[in-house]
Order: C-alpha cells, then structure tokens, then sequence
C-alpha cells in the first residue's frame, strides 16, 4: 500500500500521486523525498480515461477533496460536521424569515410608507446567498473539486508535453 509524501493518507495500489492534496506518492520500504523537486522532476498523472474512472465510484465519505477534512478523521466526525453545518444553515434561514417577517409587520402597522424593510432583506439574502452555496460547494462538491483537481493537473501535464516534444524532434534533425 502506498503513501501521500506530503499528507500521509493511504492510497490505492498503483496511484502515482495523492488524490487529497497532489503530492507523489511514497510505497512502503521507500524513503520520502525531502526538500523541493528537483528541476526537470514532474509528479505522474493520471491518464483520462482513468482519472473518469476512479472519480466516479467515490464515496461520499471517501472523497478527498474536502477542505475540511483532517487526516484521520472518521465517518462519525465527517457526518457530525456536516450535520452542524446544515443546522446552522436552517438557523440562518429561520432567523432571516423571522426577522424580515416582524419587519414587515412593523412597516404595515406604521403606515406601509415607503418600503424599507426590502433593503434589510436584500442585504442579509446576499449574506443567505453565499451560506447556500457554501454549504452546497462543501457537502455536496467533494468530488466535483478532486475531479477540478485533476483535470488541471492533467492540463498541466499536456502543456509540458507540448513544450517538450518539439526539443526532441529539433535535436534529431541534425539543426
């Protein structure tokens, strides 16, 4: 079984690289690398077809892209955080319609002027907007970000590629 050099997590026979975190895998037996790469040294990649493969049978649980997510941390404690982060999403929500309710009930029975009470709810919907999709973007991306992960990596790869590849091809022409 192999080893994240940088995060230490576990990973899966044959991964070159950490899926959590990017770093080069280390197999038992094998010592860490220390300091930074060395010039020219580049960390292995996934080819496509594999990478569409072993994002899609993640679990939820198992999906390192979480930022939250500590090394070690059990299912028990990941499915604790995200029950609070939930709650405390329905508290934002309850309180917002609590509150504005009671604004528009203080508007209407001091003589439905003007409409003030709409700038309260659009300020603290703008701060509701980013809760939600906080909350989506972290419960329910954590694949979606390893699989961002991965395709830049692989993008990465491809435009290192193309550097290289016409150094090679000059060098045999005999220019």
């Amino acid at each position: 079984m192999a080893y994240c050099n940088k995060c230490g997590k576990e990973l899966d026979e044959g991964d070159g690289f950490c899926h959590a975190c990017g770093a080069a895998a280390v197999k038992p037996g094998e010592a860490a690398a220390s300091g930074p790469p060395q010039a020219g040294s580049r960390l292995p990649v996934p080819p496509v077809a594999q990478t569409a493969q072993t994002a899609a049978p993640m679990s939820a649980l198992a999906a390192p892209g979480y930022p939250a997510q500590a090394v070690g941390e059990t299912p028990e404690e990941i499915a604790e955080r995200r029950v609070k982060q939930r709650l405390e999403l329905w508290w934002h929500l309850g309180s917002y319609v609590i509150v504005n309710v009671f604004l528009i009930i203080v508007w209407a029975i001091t003589g439905a002027g003007y409409p003030w009470f709409v700038w309260v709810m659009v300020g603290w919907g703008i701060g509701i907007a980013f809760h939600v999709m906080h909350y989506f973007m972290t419960i329910h991306g954590e694949g979606r970000r390893q699989l961002m992960i991965q395709r830049e990596m692989e993008k990465m790869q491809r435009k290192e590629d193309a550097v290289e590849e016409p150094k090679q091809t000059g060098e045999g022409t005999g220019e």
